[in-house]
């Protein structure tokens, strides 16, 4: 009896359910998988907002239109393109803001390199010092250093003025920066902006130094190296690809600079003072020149795209150099 409920009992018993298999993503689709987020998102948030400017580019919609007369918007086609392309202010303001945001980002990597260099070679207290100065001045509203450097360069009260004439400037003193456009956005305007721009440049390089060997450092020393040389011929090679990354962030960020000229100009900019983003700003809102706005912002954009394909191109030389 006791096989026969033994074998009764093995029939009763239930196989287990199959087990549902889990969905896994390999190969070359797990990047996409994981970007797809971030993609969604960007689509969203910019997509319509492109799409209208696009719109806007080939309309003529001005303050009047918008609001009071909306039967008078039309499609133009290339009319709005055709009328700033062929305007000289345009192009002028184009070349200075290249120029301006060339010595911009110049200065501000000179400096930087420097400056991240210099903390490598102090002593621990000082290095903190130094960096809780450079995350404070990080951490100021551009407009709050427009307005700082406004008052340090101004030609009633001015500091600026005052330490240049005790060092021997006679003629300094109640000196005004900003009669002269050159001097006032290339010399001002320029010191505002590097001034935003080391401490993110400083922090960043200086970490990018920390990673270089000192066992390449020692051999180039041990072979006769000088400290320049070791700098420039061990450092500098290192640190290309972050050389490279800060400087297009540099330039883009500085190409499209509109706060620190619009405060240090208390909102109403001469001409002189014109770059590109302000002047998309004057002629957008100020004139309430909506397309004109629209055109002048694809035109900023082409420009970027032109410098993201140069900076893709070298980051993708360096790749196939490794």
């Amino acid at each position: 009896m006791s096989v026969i409920e033994n074998r009764a009992s093995r029939r009763k018993v239930q196989p287990p359910p199959p087990r549902k298999r889990a969905v896994t993503v390999r190969g070359r689709s797990l990047p996409y998988l994981f970007l797809a987020p971030a993609t969604v998102v960007l689509v969203t948030m910019l997509g319509y907002p492109l799409v209208r400017m696009v719109m806007l580019a080939f309309q003529n919609m001005n303050n009047y239109r918008k609001f009071v007369n909306p039967g008078l918007v039309s499609w133009v086609g290339l009319d709005t393109f055709d009328s700033i392309l062929k305007d000289s202010v345009f192009w002028e303001v184009v070349r200075r803001t290249f120029v301006w945001t060339a010595l911009n980002v110049a200065l501000s990597m000179v400096l930087a390199m420097a400056i991240a260099a210099l903390l490598g070679r102090i002593s621990s207290w000082a290095r903190i010092t130094l960096i809780t100065v450079l995350l404070f001045v990080w951490s100021m509203p551009t407009i709050v250093t427009g307005t700082v450097f406004r008052w340090l360069f101004d030609n009633a009260y001015g500091v600026i003025d005052y330490i240049l004439y005790l060092c021997g400037g006679k003629g300094m003193l109640h000196h005004d920066w900003f009669a002269d456009p050159k001097q006032g956005l290339y010399v001002v305007v320029t010191s505002v902006v590097v001034w935003g721009a080391l401490p993110f440049l400083v922090l960043a390089l200086h970490a990018g130094m920390t990673q270089v060997p000192t066992e390449l450092k020692e051999a180039a020393r041990v072979d006769g190296a000088s400290t320049l040389q070791v700098y420039r011929n061990v450092t500098l090679p290192i640190l290309r690809p972050l050389l490279l990354i800060t400087t297009a962030l540099s330039f883009i960020w500085d190409f499209q600079c509109f706060n620190q000229i619009w405060t240090m100009r208390n909102g109403a900019p001469e001409q002189g003072y014109w770059t590109i983003g302000v002047y998309l700003f004057e002629q957008a809102f100020d004139r309430n020149r909506y397309s004109d706005g629209a055109v002048i912002s694809l035109a900023m954009i082409v420009l970027m795209l032109l410098l993201l394909v140069f900076y893709i191109r070298q980051m993708l030389k360096i790749g196939d150099q490794k």
